[in-house]
């Protein structure tokens, strides 16, 4: 069996804590978005791999639902894929629950999808559980961590602080290049660290940098490094970018492989012990 994630779901009405038709719908829906959201931002290539499917499901109140994680890919193994998208998920719904800061991957897409799960369960539902499994805190959400949620995360999507500009740099992976109604020559590029897509005007050694690759480098996901003038909305909160200058990261096709690096007859056919005795007693000097 793959990774698993197991969903409880009750909700509020006359004689029965069975969630309406909606809500549970609605619930799950987000839950399942929340997911691939978090997946989307993860990937350098913003592309899901996981098919997330539900595999059973309780007939006991409340109401509960196993959804396992499945590869989009014939042959392809997801597992690690889908630890890590379990961890952030639930690492992230629980801060979330008890402060007003973005967790990592939680893009704004992904932060709306939870501020519904939080709200619903003041509003038609009772209680939804997730459980992660083993080593992973278990999401239970309530009339009272709802509550306090949906304020964290309104305090994430609408901060107070008011909008700055720094020099610096951001690493992320190329979405695509484009011109903008100027004329103006666009990066668009996936932030490595929170997955939201930063808009980066080139100008000088940048624009000469994309100019110099091939249109199929600059379309398939490669990491740069992008140096500038940041804009941010807010705290920590990057919107435009003008870039000075950009880097690309080599291709994983690029880097030495292991054949380049291991020398197989360094020891001149000695066995191992062989060449490490005649080291230590200096026979090499």
């Amino acid at each position: 069996m793959g990774k698993v994630i197991r969903i409880r779901i009750s909700g509020t009405g006359v004689g029965t804590d069975a969630p309406g038709v909606e809500d549970l719908l609605d619930q799950v829906r987000d839950c399942f978005e929340i997911l691939r959201g978090v997946e989307e931002a993860m990937a350098g290539d913003g592309m899901p791999g996981i098919d997330w499917r539900i595999v059973n499901a309780g007939r006991n109140s409340p109401l509960a639902l196993e959804c396992e994680a499945f590869s989009r890919t014939p042959g392809r193994t997801i597992d690690h894929r889908a630890e890590l998208v379990m961890s952030h998920t639930a690492l992230g719904l629980e801060k979330l629950q008890e402060s007003g800061q973005r967790p990592e991957y939680f893009t704004d897409k992904v932060l709306v999808r939870a501020r519904g799960i939080f709200e619903r369960v003041n509003n038609g539902l009772c209680l939804t559980e997730l459980d992660f499994g083993t080593g992973l805190p278990r999401i239970m959400i309530t009339s009272e961590t709802g509550q306090g949620a949906v304020a964290n995360v309104r305090r994430v999507l609408e901060p107070v602080s008011r909008p700055y500009r720094e020099t610096g740099s951001l690493e992320g992976f190329v979405h695509s290049v484009e011109r903008d109604g100027y004329g103006r020559k666009i990066l668009f590029v996936r932030h490595r660290i929170t997955g939201e897509t930063v808009k980066c005007i080139l100008n000088g050694k940048a624009i000469a940098e994309v100019e110099e690759r091939q249109i199929a480098d600059v379309f398939q996901g490669r990491r740069v490094q992008v140096s500038g003038i940041l804009h941010f909305k807010s705290l920590g909160r990057i919107v435009q970018l003008d870039a000075e200058d950009l880097k690309f990261f080599p291709h994983r096709s690029e880097l030495p492989q292991v054949d380049d690096i291991i020398d197989r007859d360094f020891t001149d056919g000695m066995t191992s012990g062989e060449y490490l005795e005649r080291l230590r007693n200096g026979r090499f000097s």
